[in-house]
């Protein structure tokens, strides 16, 4: 069964690695995402403070994908299997 977040605020996959804005009630990609800010947060700052909280990130930029229905989170999904299908056809 899928997770829905509890409240608006910047989300980070680690793995994939991608921030997500992710709306309340909206349901959460595949994966682990960890809230890790507020939406209120000016959006300039949530790279930076992402490689602040979490030094692994610094050496790549972590792409920011906002995701305010579970519409964009299936495109989400879709548009991220095909990219990891591109890179393991190289």
């Amino acid at each position: 069964m899928p997770g829905y977040s509890k409240e608006t605020g910047y989300y980070l996959n680690g793995k994939l690695p991608r921030i997500a804005l992710i709306a309340r009630g909206v349901r959460f990609p595949e994966g682990r995402w960890l809230r890790f800010i507020g939406a209120t947060i000016d959006p300039d700052l949530v790279q930076e403070l992402a490689a602040d909280l979490f030094p692994a990130l610094r050496a790549t930029p972590v792409s920011i994908v906002t995701l305010l229905t579970d519409t964009d989170v299936d495109r989400f999904e879709r548009e991220l299997q095909a990219e990891l299908a591109g890179s393991m056809s190289r």
